[in-house]
């Protein structure tokens, strides 16, 4: 998960080509680490647009790109690096930043000491803008936002200017233990009430788990119209994002663990212990192909005949990584920029990276033409799928006043019970309109 998973929950808890173009392609990584499969397909380009990758125009320079990337991903970016430095063009120099990512980024790009670019969540837009810590390159790309889904595209842009480019999204879903369905032999629920029957007849230590914390519940909050906060408006004191919730704390809730933590939550689905988990694709390549049980991945289930809001939707918030051009290009004709662009023009618009990505470390594509390829490993295929009822995360550096005030909420709620609920998330979505009039 590209804005590090354990520093997020940390402030939250606390396409189909017209001809197959199979081939595999080596990317050995720098630190002796096995080379890379690679299936490469185009896919379907919308009408009237250009999908094919975007190569170096610029014969020299070179920038420096901050990222933190772990185990898989780390070594794929190594070889994306040596694959773009073996090109007559500019060089990428890398750099791995394994903690405290944000606050360095911060501390050094206000410092004029940082790095030309840098790989996060889009979620960052908004409050980077505003501290003058990124250049807008919109009259300087040579990319088509056809190239993009729509909310890839959406994401990479914060008051008319681009700020980056978008590869890959990520929201939660339903992971299944597939033989334990086929042991029982049902199919994958596909709503609340088919997943409380199978976990009912289950015989196991639990029923259900996933992790207790801002990020991972949204998709039952959101179920009933209401958002946490879309950028404009604050849903979260609703009477639906309260209903939303009590589908999760109160009529699941009691198939789970009761430690909510991600490690404990997660760890009863590795064990075998539970048949469903919720979590994201970054997943892939960890417990997914760790587990001795063949595993599925599908919607998180809907819920159908709520008393009082009808049927609900799961929606569960979505990001959209990107590759962010930061101010330390000072000027967009710099060579320095230039160099910068050619990467991640290249890297964003590769039809192979993105595949490579797909194939080897579970990430989703952002790229039109291929984004929901039945050509996309099934895993990949199904997460993408939920990104269709995904919400995207908005980019208002306002968000950063939510999650504190929620997640103590949520906490007392998963701790002591869900009386006080409704009361309790009015009273924090009066404690973030009071911290937006002080701060922001």
């Amino acid at each position: 998960m590209s804005y590090d998973r354990r520093t997020l929950l940390k402030y939250m808890a606390g396409t189909s080509a017209a001809g197959l173009l199979a081939g595999c392609g080596g990317d050995a990584d720098d630190s002796g680490g096995p080379a890379e499969t690679v299936t490469t397909f185009l896919g379907d380009c919308p009408d009237g647009c250009n999908c094919s990758t975007i190569n170096p125009e610029v014969t020299e320079g070179s920038f420096t790109l901050w990222h933190n990337r772990t185990d898989a991903a780390s070594r794929l970016f190594n070889g994306s690096q040596n694959k773009f430095n073996a090109m007559e063009g500019p060089t990428a120099k890398l750099q791995n930043i394994p903690t405290a990512f944000q606050d360095k980024l911060r501390q050094d790009i206000g410092a004029n000491q940082g790095p030309h670019a840098f790989q996060w969540a889009h979620d960052l837009i908004g409050e980077f803008v505003n501290q003058n810590m990124l250049t807008d390159m919109s009259d300087q790309l040579r990319v088509d936002e056809c190239m993009f889904t729509d909310r890839a595209w959406e994401a990479a842009q914060y008051d008319g200017g681009v700020y980056g480019l978008p590869f890959t999204t990520e929201t939660p879903a339903l992971i299944y233990n597939q033989d334990a369905l086929d042991d029982m032999g049902v199919e994958p629920p596909e709503t609340i009430e088919e997943m409380k029957s199978i976990m009912d007849d289950w015989d196991g230590d639990y029923g259900f788990c996933q992790p207790i914390d801002t990020y991972h519940v949204t998709w039952a909050a959101h179920m009933f119209g209401s958002v946490m906060y879309d950028g404009e408006e604050l849903g979260l004191g609703d009477e639906e994002f309260a209903a939303g919730l009590r589908v999760l704390l109160d009529e699941l809730k009691p198939y789970m663990p009761t430690d909510g933590n991600y490690g404990a939550q997660t760890a009863a689905f590795k064990d075998a212990a539970a048949p469903f988990v919720i979590t994201g694709p970054w997943e892939i390549t960890g417990f997914i192909e760790d587990v001795d049980f063949n595993v599925g991945v599908t919607n998180i289930p809907d819920k159908t005949g709520h008393s009082e809001f009808g049927d609900g939707t799961a929606r569960p918030y979505m990001g959209v990584k990107l590759i962010y051009f930061t101010s330390m290009l000072e000027s967009p004709d710099s060579q320095t920029a230039k160099a910068a662009r050619d990467f991640v023009e290249w890297y964003a618009t590769s039809n192979e990276r993105q595949i490579n990505l797909a194939e080897n470390a579970g990430f989703l594509p952002a790229k039109s033409n291929l984004s929901g390829s039945d050509q996309l490993p099934s895993k990949v295929q199904s997460f993408s799928k939920q990104t269709e009822e995904a919400v995207l995360m908005p980019q208002n550096p306002r968000l950063a006043a939510v999650w504190a005030p929620y997640s103590d909420v949520l906490t007392q709620a998963w701790d002591g019970g869900t009386d006080g609920l409704e009361g309790d998330l009015q009273d924090a979505a009066e404690d973030v309109r009071t911290t937006w009039e002080e701060d922001y």
